[in-house]
């Protein structure tokens, strides 16, 4: 088989803009054949034959996009500036979430010490006797020895 390329290596290769590429083969279906151009893969990604790399080629060489094509290709642009802002307000919100996770995390458990639910009060006495069991109650935090010297005589003997 011929060599196949991305949409991206389409691009670079003839200095067509992705989204003009994506462009003309949404909205001339007529012109790029399917398993003549342009075959899909298994997991449906469009890939361009060495036929399709010719024609989009001679495409942009006699220049058949109009000046409708140019101004649909901003359009089509839209999707790329959304996935950007989106891309940068994630990473944004991920940062945020990791700067304030520790003070909340440590406000919970400090809720939970103090006035613990019923629930959280099985979680921590769960979590105790996991630790003595271990061996390891020198990791608790000394605040919890009263905790443990309540709970522990009755679980260990």
């Amino acid at each position: 088989m011929s060599q196949l390329y991305t949409t991206p290596e389409a691009a670079k290769l003839t200095n067509i803009p992705e989204s003009t590429i994506r462009s003309w083969l949404s909205r001339h279906p007529e012109v790029f054949q399917f398993n003549v151009h342009v075959v899909s893969d298994e997991h449906k990604q469009k890939l361009w034959t060495e036929a399709g790399i010719e024609l989009l080629q001679s495409r942009r060489a006699t220049k058949t996009a109009t000046d409708d094509d140019a101004n649909l290709d901003a359009e089509s642009d839209a999707p790329d500036l959304l996935e950007s802002l989106l891309e940068e307000d994630a990473q944004r919100l991920a940062n945020e979430y990791y700067r304030q996770l520790p003070g909340r995390t440590l406000q919970r458990i400090k809720q939970m010490r103090f006035n613990p639910t019923p629930e959280q009060r099985k979680i921590v006495e769960l979590s105790f006797r996991a630790a003595l069991n271990a061996g390891t109650e020198h990791l608790l935090l000394p605040t919890y020895q009263p905790m443990l010297l309540e709970g522990g005589g009755d679980e260990t003997d």
